[in-house]
């Protein structure tokens, strides 16, 4: 897969958010005491990071360039506008098995009416462009719902933390408190640490597909101008 400008920063993103995560002086423990003060919340945090890395990994093996924009295919309907011969074209569209060939092979379904064949194209395109898209929301739902996640974690440790006081005497509240809380924020620290990556793979996944929703745009409208040359010319 192409290493873009991109997916450089959101990479160099992620891992100093991670990096974080590891650092001794702010967790006072490292990564594995945050967790085993972060209780059962912490637990679901985890587990929703695991899906959505998982999620994350399908998506991007999925919208790779050669899956969206195959060679093969792209060149033989380049050659059938420049010829005027879409039989190439037309087999490989129905043997391909890529979004841009069901797009392509919808088109040429109707090359003798250049009018129809926009309209076919632009919807089985938007359809395509959805499909493409409805596995990567679950990502920004995680991205949206773990900072949620750690702010409940923090809420019950203050509310643990602070029920605790009632039996503790004044002059020993402070030493009791302190700790309390700073467990209670392990939760929220973690929920943004889960979130910030899950969000930027989420931007990184969508903008693979509308990119390349905006090449098949370009393709099919040298497509259609392609066929109505050929029906004001007549068929070869």
């Amino acid at each position: 897969m192409r290493v873009t400008w991109s997916w450089s920063v959101i990479l160099v993103l992620i891992l100093a958010t991670q990096a974080l995560a590891a650092e001794e002086p702010l967790l006072g423990g490292g990564a594995m005491e945050m967790v085993r003060q972060g209780g059962v919340v912490m637990w679901v945090i985890l587990g929703g990071s695991v899906v959505g890395l998982a999620l994350a990994f399908e998506r991007i093996m999925s919208l790779r360039q050669r899956n969206l924009l195959p060679d093969d295919l792209v060149v033989a309907v380049r050659q059938a506008i420049r010829s005027g011969s879409f039989e190439e074209a037309r087999s490989l569209a129905a043997s391909g098995t890529t979004p841009l060939a069901r797009v392509i092979a919808a088109g040429l379904a109707r090359i003798e009416e250049p009018g129809p064949m926009e309209k076919t194209m632009e919807a089985v395109a938007g359809q395509e462009v959805q499909r493409l898209k409805r596995p990567v929301r679950p990502i920004a739902i995680l991205a949206s719902v773990m900072p949620l996640l750690g702010l409940l974690g923090t809420i019950l440790g203050m509310i643990r933390t602070f029920n605790l006081l009632s039996g503790v005497n004044a002059a020993d509240r402070v030493e009791t408190l302190a700790p309390g809380i700073g467990q209670a924020l392990y939760t929220t620290a973690a929920g943004l640490m889960v979130s910030i990556p899950f969000l930027l793979l989420f931007h990184y996944l969508n903008g693979q597909v509308n990119r390349a929703a905006t090449e098949w745009g370009v393709l099919g409208t040298e497509l259609v101008l392609a066929a109505g040359d050929r029906s004001v010319r007549g068929p070869e």
